[in-house]
């Protein structure tokens, strides 16, 4: 049996070769590239909730309720029907008739999960529409006549259904 020489003979064992620099270099090498992944996917997908000065903007959407005291003084109430899985909407309204709606469905948490659609009346002053598949969260809705300077809100339940809405 031919005896290995030593390693001191050959020379040194270079970095790479040595277990023992592998076994100690490894974790802090997957904590930096585990990091560098931590960053890419936060600033791909960054948060769309906070704007500048959002205490001014929630005064002003508290203080502009002109659209609610015409709704109020008009007399306007309305019956949504929302079928989650189809999409499908239907709209009712008393008091006075417009010759189109807008509807919003407002996301509570992400901007681009809210839908708006235009509606008009059918031939039994009921308004229909599609605002396609529903997520199964609440929504806060938004009906308006852009025509005549009303709204109504309210909140839609997770499992949609049907909402009455009154004026505010």
């Amino acid at each position: 049996m031919t005896e290995r020489p030593a390693a001191s003979a050959i020379g040194p064992t270079p970095w790479y070769r040595n277990r023992w620099f592998w076994l100690v270099a490894a974790p802090p090498i997957a904590a930096v590239i585990g990091g560098l992944l931590t960053v890419a996917i936060a600033v791909r997908n960054a948060d769309s909730l906070v704007v500048d000065d959002y205490a001014r903007i929630g005064r002003a959407f508290d203080l502009d309720q002109s659209r609610d005291r015409r709704a109020l003084a008009l007399g306007v109430t309305a019956t949504l029907r929302v079928d989650a899985p189809s999409g499908t909407v239907e709209l009712s309204i008393r008091g006075v008739p417009a010759q189109a709606v807008e509807l919003r469905l407002i996301h509570p948490t992400d901007a681009t999960g809210d839908r708006q659609i235009r509606l008009t009346p059918g031939d039994d002053d009921r308004y229909t529409g599609n605002l396609g598949r529903l997520d199964a969260i609440r929504h806060h809705v938004e009906i308006a006549s852009p025509d005549q300077g009303w709204r109504l809100r309210g909140e839609l339940p997770a499992n949609a259904g049907e909402l009455q809405l009154a004026p505010r």
